[in-house]
């Protein structure tokens, strides 16, 4: 007869915790497993697994610091981050549980998620002429495909407000760009460079829209809209033709190369924000690092945007 092994008291101890963020804290189940994920992680490191009893009075502050900070070497910034609010909150927990005389959770210190690698992901410019050459600008796909990575390479605009455009969105004769104010955003106008103006038109004209919805970019058979999803699968298709990996969505590679080749160029990170439609310039501050040693005070202009 097989005998049921008991649980040890670390097994305990986590399980305490899982509850206590469950029926205390009322935390999602997904936050509890990462959270007990990372203090069986410190019990571990501090305890041995089957000890018949927990030391717990005799943690401190120092041995939470220092874990945090060897840890550091395995995980990103965003995990380390998970990892020291977990820890937090299970040193709150033991305080409260009478486990621990003290809450020792002030003994880790806020954690920075500002490091190298936040720094934005983008097409240099000999990659965006490689990814720009490989349409075939003869065929009605290869219009179209050419120019919506324009637009989105050329003025930084989301999937979803290049699947929204319409033609009258367009202002041929002053060269202006108008975008629609979803979600609460304002309503934003961008000049319409003559390139992009040239590759729209030249699309439109071989395939002029009809029906009663009508988008500048739609499916090549029976005029339906282009959605946001497909629009950007359709750059990714692009990207891998020409050859170049890169992660995430391609639609939004592409935003972010419009903003890191303004930002190089000198232009402010204001400029950059109002472009974008960024509500917070706090949201385009990581552009900034792009290239600290080139930022300039004064910037160069954005067509339509004044000297100071």
């Amino acid at each position: 007869m097989k005998t049921i092994a008991s649980k040890s008291p670390l097994d305990r101890l986590v399980e305490d915790y899982l509850q206590y963020l469950t029926d205390v804290a009322g935390l999602q189940a997904s936050t509890g497993q990462k959270w007990t994920f990372f203090v069986r992680l410190f019990l571990h490191a501090q305890f041995k697994p089957k000890a018949p009893e927990l030391p717990l009075r005799q943690l401190e502050p120092g041995m939470l610091l220092n874990f945090v900070l060897q840890q550091g070497r395995h995980y990103p910034p965003g995990q380390l981050q998970s990892l020291a609010s977990a820890l937090r909150s299970f040193c709150r927990f033991l305080c409260v549980t009478g486990r621990h005389p003290r809450d020792l959770s002030a003994a880790l210190p806020s954690i920075s998620g500002h490091h190298r690698e936040d720094l934005p992901i983008y097409l240099s410019r000999p990659q965006l002429q490689q990814l720009l050459e490989v349409f075939d600008r003869r065929t009605l796909l290869g219009k179209r495909d050419y120019a919506m990575v324009l637009c989105l390479a050329r003025l930084g605009l989301r999937a979803g407000e290049l699947a929204r455009l319409s033609p009258a969105d367009l202002d041929w004769r002053h060269g202006w760009l108008r975008l629609a104010a979803p979600k609460g955003r304002r309503e934003r106008h961008l000049p319409l460079p003559e390139e992009v103006g040239r590759a729209v038109a030249a699309y439109l004209r071989t395939a002029p829209p009809s029906g009663a919805i009508r988008r500048v970019f739609r499916t090549a058979c029976g005029q339906r809209p282009l959605r946001a999803a497909w629009l950007s699968q359709r750059v990714g298709t692009a990207l891998a033709r020409a050859g170049l990996r890169a992660p995430g969505k391609g639609a939004h590679l592409l935003r972010r190369t419009f903003a890191t080749h303004l930002v190089q160029q000198g232009v402010s990170l204001k400029a950059v924000a109002d472009l974008l439609g960024h509500a917070s310039l706090s949201t385009t501050q990581v552009y900034a690092k792009v290239n600290l040693p080139m930022l300039r005070a004064v910037a160069q202009p954005w067509p339509g945007e004044a000297r100071p």
